[in-house]
C-alpha cells in the first residue's frame, strides 16, 4: 500500500487586521484625528504592513476581523488570500490561525498592523531564527508583541494573558517557560496605539500620515 505524505511549504506570512470601520479602529486617535482620519490610517497602515510582507516572496494570508468582505480589501485579493479571524477572543483568533498554518507551512510568521516599522530585514531574521527555535516574537514598548513566529504551537502559550495590558509579553515569557519551548526575542519596537505614537509615526514614516 502506497501512502502519500504532503510536503509541507516552507514558509507563510499572516497577516492581522480590522475592518477599518470609522469609530471601531484607533479609537484612541479618535479625540485628535477624529474617526474619519483615524480609519483612514488604519487603512495605510494595513496596506502597509501587506505590502512589506509581499516583499518577501513567500505565501501571505490576510486575516480579517469582523468582515473580509469589507470593500477596503477586495484590492488585496491578488496579493494573499482573504480569510476571515475564527474565535471569540484574540488568542483564540491568532491560534487558530496559528494551527491552521502550520498544517501546510514549516515556518509562520503572524504580523499585526500597528507596529510599521517592521520591514523585511525584520522579518528576514525572524524566520532565520526560526532555524534554532521553536517560536520567536517582537516585543513592543507597551508590553504586548507585534510578531510572532512559530514552528511549534500551541495555545498554552497564552494561557491567561491579559489582552491589552501591561504585562502581556511577560504572561508568554512564564508559559514558554512553563510548557518548555524554546524561543528568542528580537529587538523590542513600538507599536501605534496613540497620539504620541502617531507623532513618532509622523516623523520617521510621513507618508502613512500624510493629509491626515
Amino acid at each position: 500500500m502506497n501512502i502519500s505524505i504532503k510536503r509541507k511549504k516552507d514558509k507563510l506570512i499572516q497577516v492581522f487586521t480590522r475592518t477599518p470601520t470609522e469609530g471601531m479602529v484607533k479609537t484612541r486617535l479618535i479625540p485628535t484625528l477624529g474617526a474619519q482620519k483615524s480609519a483612514k490610517l488604519h487603512q495605510r497602515m494595513t496596506a502597509h504592513a501587506i505590502n512589506i510582507s509581499k516583499l518577501m516572496s513567500v505565501d501571505i494570508e490576510i486575516y480579517v476581523t469582523p468582515n473580509a468582505t469589507h470593500q477596503f480589501f477586495s484590492c488585496f485579493k491578488a496579493d494573499g488570500k482573504l480569510k476571515t479571524q475564527i474565535g471569540e477572543s484574540l488568542d483564540d483568533r491568532m491560534g487558530d490561525a496559528l494551527e491552521s498554518g502550520l498544517e501546510r507551512y514549516q515556518k509562520v510568521l503572524l504580523i499585526g498592523c500597528d507596529c510599521p516599522i517592521i520591514n523585511t530585514a525584520i522579518m528576514h531574521e525572524a524566520f532565520y531564527q526560526l532555524e534554532q527555535f521553536e517560536n520567536i516574537f517582537i516585543p513592543v514598548e507597551d508590553g504586548g508583541f507585534s510578531l510572532i513566529g512559530t514552528t511549534k504551537f500551541s495555545n498554552t502559550i497564552f494561557e491567561n494573558v491579559i489582552w491589552g495590558s501591561d504585562v502581556v509579553m511577560k504572561q508568554i515569557r512564564v508559559n514558554l517557560k512553563k510548557y518548555n519551548y524554546s524561543w528568542n526575542e528580537l529587538d523590542t519596537l513600538w507599536d501605534v496605539d496613540d497620539i504620541h505614537d502617531y507623532y513618532r509615526l509622523s516623523a520617521l514614516m510621513p507618508q502613512l500620515t500624510d493629509d491626515l
